[in-house]
C-alpha cells in the first residue's frame, strides 16, 4: 500500500515545482460546473465543464462542451467539441475545437483552431486558423487562415488573411494598420469602412506561403495537433478503464496493492520486455524460418507499448484515487483524471519523463504478469461428486 502513496506524493509534487508551491485543482466529472474558485491552477476534465467562479491561476481543460464564464487571471488553454468564452482572461488563450466561440477581452495572445471560429476580443496578437472564421476587432495584429473570412469592427493593428474560398469587409470595418490578403477574388471593401495603410491583394496564384506565413502555419498545426493528440489519449484511456473495468482493476490491483519491492519487480520486468523483445524480434525477422512469427510479435510489441502507456495513465489515476479520493475502483473518470496528470507531469524536464517511464514500464510488466497468468494459469476444476 505505500507505493502508490509514494507515487501519488511524486505526481503531485513534481506537477507544482514549475510553477509554484501551491496546490492545482484537478477535477474530472461527466457535468462539471466550477462554482468555487480554487487556490491556483485549474485542471479539468468532462463531457461538458462550466466555469462558474474566477480563477486566479491558468487553466486547462477537456471536453465535450466548454464554457468559461468566469474570469480566468492566468494562461487558458482549452479543447473540445464546443468552446465558449464569455468572461474576460487576463493572459494567453489557446482554444480548439469543432466550434469555437470568444466574446470577451484577452489581454495576451488568442490562437484559435476549429471547424467555426467566431473571435470578437482585444488580444494583442491573434491567430487563426479554422473553416469559416468572423473576426470582430483586436487589440494586436491579426493573422487568420480559413476558407470563408468575414472582418468587422476596429483593428488596432495590420491583418493578414488567407482565404480559399472569400473574404469578406463588413460595413464600417476599421483597421488601424494594413490589410493584406490571399483570395480567389478581390474582396469589396464598402464605402463606410477605412484602412488606414492601404490595401495588398497578393492575388489567387500567390497561395505559396512566405517563411513567416509557414512559421505560423506550422505554429497553428502543431498546436492543434497537440490538442488533438492530449484528447486522443484521454479518450482511449477512459475507453480501457470503462469498458475493460475488470482488467483494469486487476493492473491496478497488482501495481498498487503490494509493497515497493514488488512495485520495483514489476518495473524492472517491463523495462525488460520493452528493451529485450525488439532484439529478439530482430533475430527472427533476419532468419527465414521465424520472419512469420517475427512479424506477429512486431505487432504485438507494437499493441503492448500503447497499452502500456495508457494503462500508465489509468495507474496514476488509481494512484490518485487511493491517495486523496480514498477510492478502490477505478473508474473512467479516474482515468482520465490519470492521462492528464502524466500528460502534464512528464511536460516537467527530467523528473516528468522519470515518472512516466517508471509507470509506463510497471504497467506494461503488469500487463505481461496478467496475460501470463492468463495464458498459462492452470484451470481449477470442481470437484465430481457422484
Amino acid at each position: 500500500m505505500a507505493c502508490f502513496r509514494i507515487l501519488v506524493v511524486i505526481l503531485l509534487a513534481t506537477l507544482v515545482l514549475p510553477a509554484s508551491l501551491s496546490a492545482a485543482t484537478f477535477v474530472s466529472a461527466r457535468t462539471l460546473v466550477v462554482s468555487e474558485s480554487p487556490l491556483d491552477n485549474a485542471y479539468l476534465a468532462g463531457t461538458d465543464v462550466t466555469v462558474a467562479a474566477p480563477l486566479p491561476g491558468d487553466l486547462l481543460a477537456a471536453g465535450g462542451t466548454i464554457s468559461i464564464a468566469a474570469t480566468v487571471v492566468g494562461d487558458a488553454t482549452v479543447a473540445g467539441g464546443t468552446v465558449s468564452v464569455t468572461r474576460p482572461v487576463e493572459g494567453d488563450l489557446r482554444a480548439a475545437g469543432a466550434q469555437v466561440i470568444v466574446s470577451a477581452p484577452v489581454s495576451g495572445d488568442l490562437v484559435l483552431a476549429g471547424g467555426t471560429v467566431t473571435a470578437s476580443s482585444t488580444a494583442t496578437d491573434t491567430r487563426i486558423i479554422g473553416g469559416a472564421v468572423r473576426v470582430t476587432g483586436s487589440g494586436g495584429k491579426v493573422v487568420v487562415y480559413g476558407a470563408e473570412v468575414y472582418l468587422s469592427g476596429t483593428f488596432e493593428g495590420n491583418v493578414e488573411v488567407t482565404a480559399s474560398d472569400r473574404l469578406t469587409l463588413l460595413e464600417g470595418t476599421v483597421i488601424n494598420g494594413s490589410l493584406r490578403y490571399d483570395a480567389p477574388q478581390e474582396v469589396a471593401i464598402p464605402a463606410s469602412a477605412a484602412i488606414l495603410n492601404g490595401v495588398t491583394y497578393t492575388g489567387a496564384s500567390s497561395y505559396l506561403p512566405t517563411i513567416e506565413q509557414a512559421k505560423t502555419f506550422a505554429i497553428a498545426g502543431a498546436s492543434v495537433f497537440l490538442l488533438v493528440r492530449i484528447l486522443a489519449v484521454l479518450i482511449a484511456a477512459a475507453l480501457l478503464a470503462g469498458l475493460f473495468p475488470v482488467f483494469a482493476q486487476a493492473v491496478a490491483d497488482r501495481a498498487l496493492s503490494r509493497s515497493p519491492g514488488r512495485f520495483a519487480l514489476l518495473v524492472l520486468l517491463g523495462f525488460g520486455v520493452v528493451f529485450a523483445t525488439p532484439v529478439f524480434i530482430f533475430i527472427l525477422l533476419v532468419s527465414f524460418v521465424g520472419m512469420g512469427v517475427g512479424f506477429l510479435l512486431l505487432t504485438l510489441y507494437l499493441f503492448l507499448l500503447m497499452l502500456g502507456y495508457l494503462y500508465a495513465g489509468v495507474l496514476a489515476g488509481a494512484a490518485l484515487g487511493r491517495g486523496l479520493l480514498k477510492r478502490e475502483i477505478v473508474t473512467w473518470k479516474l482515468a482520465i483524471l490519470g492521462m492528464l496528470v502524466l500528460y502534464l507531469t512528464s511536460i516537467v524536464p527530467v523528473v516528468g519523463g522519470i515518472i512516466l517511464f517508471i509507470l509506463f514500464f510497471a504497467a506494461t510488466g503488469t500487463i505481461v504478469v496478467l496475460a501470463h497468468r492468463f495464458a498459462f494459469g492452470r484451470i481449477q476444476e470442481d470437484p465430481i461428486t457422484d
